[in-house]
């Protein structure tokens, strides 16, 4: 590299940080206010301190925001990164352990939108932040109000910027490639993911073509026939940690047939690679490239 070149490029970088530290501090005033995914205002009156996560993507977007020293407590399926593990299991988000979590005094406990455990946790007297991304851009909007939340407006600007920059990445390697297309299993159902989804929107990021239509939702029951008569190119199984392999879908009547079943392009995931996939937070750039590398494995 030019050596006139990387000092400029120090220089610019050490100037973005001193302006992203300045909107850190110009954000920084408490008390904050941030409004959730049930249309709640959660206000803190200083940066929480004693954080419990009971969403796997919330505990590592806390840790990405260089906060991982502040969870107290996370459920049972928040696994990574691996230090997290040793914190008390608080069961998961739709069967919290009520009187573990209040035990631990925590000043901020984040939560699924859908659990209902806002109902609950609130009026005992908690800070509850309830919210997931259900689609792409919902991921950079839940890094800024957690950032805002944690008094971390810097390091979430930051983490915004990189996931950007991973995805933007992956997408100019496939850029102009053919688009295989895809059926995409969450279960054998079998469920699937709409193209608007987060994962669906990760196929089109990927250099895929989801076979599932856009007016069936984010997360449909398809009929086995309409897969066979899509006759997707590659079949992606989230559910083989469960037990479905591509033996037993080859085994489905007519599934014999489909092209990625005569070409040998049924995936199987690992655990660790559906947990990836399922988690819309800081590991999305992890996800992407997982997708293209199946998708084009010989431009990786």
């Amino acid at each position: 590299m030019n050596p006139t070149r990387s000092i400029r490029t120090a220089a610019l970088r050490r100037a973005l940080l001193v302006v992203l530290a300045c909107v850190g501090v110009a954000h920084a005033a408490w008390p904050v206010t941030v409004v959730d995914d049930l249309g709640r205002d959660v206000t803190l009156a200083a940066p929480p301190q004693r954080i419990v996560s009971l969403v796997p993507s919330h505990t590592e977007t806390v840790c990405a925001l260089d906060a991982c020293d502040r969870l107290v407590g996370r459920d049972t399926w928040s696994d990574f990164p691996r230090a997290v593990g040793a914190l008390p299991d608080l069961g998961s988000a739709f069967a919290p352990d009520l009187e573990a979590i209040v035990a631990l005094r925590p000043d901020l406990v984040l939560v699924d939108e859908y659990s209902g455990a806002a109902d609950v946790l609130v009026p005992l007297g908690l800070a509850v932040y309830a919210g997931t991304p259900q689609r792409l851009d919902e991921l950079f909007v839940t890094v800024d109000r957690l950032g805002r939340l944690l008094g971390a407006p810097t390091e979430a600007a930051l983490l915004a910027g990189r996931l950007r920059g991973e995805l933007d990445g992956v997408v100019a390697v496939v850029a102009g490639l053919a688009e295989p297309s895809v059926f995409y299993e969450v279960d054998p159902s079998p469920y699937s993911v709409g193209p608007a989804s987060f994962i669906g929107t990760l196929i089109g990021l990927a250099g895929g073509r989801n076979v599932v239509p856009d007016d069936l939702g984010d997360f449909p029951l398809i009929d086995p026939e309409f897969v066979v008569a899509a006759d997707p190119q590659v079949i992606v199984l989230a559910d083989a940690p469960y037990g479905v392999d591509a033996a037993a879908v080859a085994a489905r009547p007519g599934w014999g047939t489909i092209a990625a079943v005569r070409d040998g392009r049924v995936v199987e995931l690992t655990q660790e690679q559906s947990d990836v996939m399922s988690r819309a937070g800081p590991r999305v750039g992890e996800a992407l490239l997982l997708l293209a590398r199946i998708l084009h494995p010989g431009a990786f």
